[in-house]
């Protein structure tokens, strides 16, 4: 019994260790979980630009509808978005006492490029962030830290891979 254990763990331990040392994993992108914020990258960190990206999922239950959101930041293009269900109309994006931004498309609602560079700078070092997603079932209001986008932020750094 103890033996088929032990045997059991050197294969996990090997395989992990494979996996870890496996430089066709660099290729393929890495992950990483710093409380609900997703750091996703992909390719290597000595790709010309990094293709990463950073997502927290958020939902909210009201009397009659529920929601189920996502924030998406990708920081190669500096894109900023709010994707879910039911479809976003319209979102109101602010970190700390900063001004509110705002996009209007539905479906995928993207905030303007030239105010999602200064969101960007603020989530870096911010310590709140308010979202109010309008849709067609009503509004849901969100409050959330960004501390998982910062260590998100770490993390792709630590990767090897440029942030700025």
């Amino acid at each position: 019994m103890h033996l088929q254990r032990f045997l059991i763990l050197v294969v996990f331990v090997s395989v992990s260790c494979v996996q870890a040392f496996d430089p066709s994993s660099a290729a393929t992108g890495q992950s990483y979980r710093a409380d609900e914020w997703i750091t996703e990258c992909a390719g290597g960190p000595r790709a010309s630009a990094a293709d990463c990206s950073i997502t927290v999922p958020f939902w909210q239950s009201q009397r009659r509808s529920r929601g189920s959101f996502a924030l998406v930041i990708m920081l190669q293009t500096g894109n900023i978005g709010i994707v879910g269900e039911p479809f976003p109309t319209r979102a109101v994006l602010r970190v700390d006492k900063n001004p509110a931004v705002e996009c209007k498309q539905m479906r995928y609602c993207v905030f303007p490029t030239s105010e999602a560079f200064g969101v960007l700078k603020q989530l870096k070092a911010g310590s709140l962030i308010l979202i109010d997603v309008y849709t067609a079932k009503g509004v849901f209001n969100f409050s959330l830290t960004p501390k998982g986008f910062q260590a998100g932020i770490a993390q792709i750094r630590a990767w090897g891979y440029r942030t700025d």
